[in-house]
């Protein structure tokens, strides 16, 4: 990640039990100015979060000392920072359960070196800006019908029902929220809330959708404010008549 040297660097927390990968992944994004911490179980990864204050975690999934999705729930309960999770390759199960816990995006095994740089320079970014240009200083919210988003806090509320977003679900909701009664393609919505579009029979963006219908339910529906999605097409948010 290319940043000034007048920016502090990254500080990046890689939980992995893989040894081997963990020090080449750290060798690889260092120079690129990184700081990255290493553990290598659970235990050690729950008391780094807890203790210190990194920028972007990155989760495997598979612990020796336990599933890597409850520290991942964990983390989500006090902090909004961002997680990328890694899951073994075909594995879907893990990878929706890890995004409907708020990662904000994930990486099969094996994956390269590039890649993930590339994945966290998006979330990153994403995450210091909003994910979107520059607003005007009176546009701090976005609102549709029942439907309110601060931009600033990531808090969503829909009538009595109110949700604090990770990340990846305040731009997700934000895109279809700046243009309400437009089908915005899986693709559109994959470049703003992740940096990336959507690969074949990645579900990520369908996830953080049924991820946001559920946190912002009355009485378990989300009447009147739907977001409708549309085959082949993509989503649209829509007020029902």
């Amino acid at each position: 990640m290319q940043q000034s040297t007048n920016t502090a660097p990254a500080r990046v927390l890689l939980i992995d039990d893989d040894l081997e990968l963990a020090q080449m992944l750290r060798e690889y994004l260092e120079p690129d100015h990184c700081t990255v911490t290493l553990a290598h179980t659970r235990e050690q990864g729950e008391t780094l979060l807890a203790l210190n204050d990194y920028d972007v975690a990155l989760l495997d999934l598979m612990l020796p000392d336990g599933n890597g999705l409850e520290l991942l729930r964990q983390h989500r309960a006090r902090s909004q920072r961002p997680v990328i999770m890694f899951t073994a390759h075909g594995d879907e199960t893990d990878r929706v359960l890890g995004l409907e816990l708020g990662a904000d995006d994930y990486l099969s095994k094996p994956f390269s070196p590039r890649e993930l740089k590339a994945r966290m320079h998006a979330v990153l970014r994403r995450f210091h800006t909003g994910g979107a240009p520059a607003q005007p200083a009176q546009c701090q919210w976005l609102q549709a019908g029942a439907l309110r988003l601060d931009l600033a806090s990531g808090v969503a509320s829909h009538g009595d029902a109110q949700a604090v977003l990770t990340g990846a679900e305040q731009r997700v909701l934000e895109i279809l929220l700046r243009s309400p009664g437009r089908v915005v393609a899986r693709a559109e919505i994959g470049r703003f809330a992740l940096g990336r579009a959507p690969e074949r029979y990645d579900r990520s963006i369908d996830t953080h959708i049924s991820v946001l219908r559920r946190k912002l339910a009355l009485d378990g529906e989300i009447s009147p404010l739907l977001i409708r999605n549309l085959r082949a097409q993509g989503y649209m948010l829509v007020q029902a008549p």
